[in-house]
């Protein structure tokens, strides 16, 4: 009997050394769990759900630093884009903000003045009231010597074309629209314009209307002067809004004749130049103002501009 109690104790012994030794085991790791709890167990983000990111499935903006403007990012980028490409600040040009889409639809009756001729270049039509100066426009995109040497057929021609700049383009609002022509003996293309030396038909001959395939425009003119080809009226790009209104001052300043016009920031202009077959390499230069609100044009003008097209041959 004695034995078995002897056994029991020995066995209850046992057990209470295991549990001491245990809850001394185990006290180390239960501390270092309560300074350091377990994170729960979560599933990894993708690219797509992760806030911010860019790419082409997503379809969402790059993110953007708190504080930092959209426009300063892209800033930014351009500027390393600059270095990648040795480029200074300096270097690159302002702009007049990109090319705008004209708004009006394709004219049908271009349509019409295009099969006459067979010719799909013909992109205008310019007619100055009271003048015998009423003809289609053709563009050659390579250069301006092809429709000075052709007529609106394509053929070889003396008297060649009225033709659009090769750097202009009807299908933007260019600051300068450039429109040449040879001042032939026969009173034909751009003779006329030898005449506004004259005061009294300068300020008798002031609309100029230029339509083309996107637009229906009047001009009125601001300028008229002689000059040799060193003087740049032909530019049709400009660093900014400041390099354009400066041609036109300069325009301005070498008129024959005082408008009275004062061209500002977001005007466009029209300059038609011929030779003045006098001194090598000088011209005659006739420069107009768009009129954007219509209201102010004459209404026997508005109605030669509403037909231009449609009336010609």
């Amino acid at each position: 009997m004695k034995t078995m109690q002897n056994a029991k104790y020995a066995a209850k012994a046992t057990m209470l050394l295991a549990t001491l030794i245990f809850v001394i085991l185990a006290a180390p790791q239960k501390r270092a769990q309560a300074e350091n709890p377990a994170e729960p167990e979560t599933r990894p983000q993708t690219a797509l759900e992760l806030p911010g990111a860019n790419t082409e499935a997503s379809g969402t903006e790059p993110h953007i630093a708190e504080g930092e403007s959209e426009g300063a990012a892209q800033e930014t980028k351009t500027e390393a884009e600059k270095k990648e490409e040795g480029q200074t600040e300096s270097d690159v040009p302002e702009t007049t903000g990109s090319p705008i889409k004209a708004k009006r639809e394709y004219r049908e009756q271009f349509d019409r003045l295009r099969g006459m001729y067979g010719n799909e270049d013909i992109i205008g039509i310019l007619k100055i009231p009271g003048t015998v100066v009423y003809y289609p426009v053709a563009h050659h995109a390579g250069n301006n010597e092809y429709y000075l040497e052709r007529d609106l057929y394509k053929n070889k021609s003396s008297a060649g074309s009225i033709c659009l700049d090769y750097e202009n383009n009807v299908e933007r609002h260019d600051p300068n629209t450039v429109l040449y022509g040879h001042q032939m003996s026969s009173n034909s293309m751009f003779h006329t314009l030898s005449y506004y030396s004259d005061k009294n038909f300068f300020d008798g001959h002031r609309y100029i209307i230029f339509n083309t395939i996107y637009e229906d425009n009047v001009w009125e003119v601001f300028a008229f002067f002689k000059t040799d080809v060193s003087f740049n009226y032909i530019k049709v790009f400009f660093k900014s809004e400041r390099d354009f209104l400066g041609l036109a001052a300069e325009m301005k300043s070498r008129s024959m004749h005082d408008s009275g016009i004062e061209i500002k920031e977001g005007d466009r202009i029209l300059t038609l130049s011929t030779c003045t077959n006098q001194e090598q390499d000088t011209r005659y230069v006739l420069a107009a103002r768009m009129i954007k609100n219509k209201s102010e044009i004459p209404e026997d003008i508005t109605k030669q501009m509403e037909k231009a097209a449609k009336d010609f041959g």
